[in-house]
């Protein structure tokens, strides 16, 4: 299952079971509404309760796409931080 961390006024939340594409989606339209917007995740450990982050310009938020046991499904290798992205020659 997917999990994105994710830090908001130097607290930690979650969410899980969505990309971090579709997220990153949902706050691109938030923004560009120009209306503020709640963004429900969750917070706590072992049992999570919802928290609700508010997404308005000028408000850091800050995302981690988490890949159990550091392996990267969409490219089936070891995740070091180095060729996450695949390598294209010009």
């Amino acid at each position: 299952m997917n999990r994105i961390d994710i830090v908001y006024g130097g607290k930690p939340y979650s969410l899980g079971g969505r990309s971090i594409e579709s997220v990153q989606v949902e706050i691109d339209g938030a923004i560009a509404a120009g209306l503020p917007y709640w963004l429900r995740v969750n917070s706590g450990e072992g049992r999570y309760e919802d928290a609700y982050l508010l997404i308005a310009p000028g408000i850091s938020v800050a995302m981690v796409n988490v890949k159990p046991n550091g392996v990267n499904h969409e490219y089936e290798g070891e995740v070091d931080g180095a060729g996450d992205e695949p390598f294209e020659e010009d």
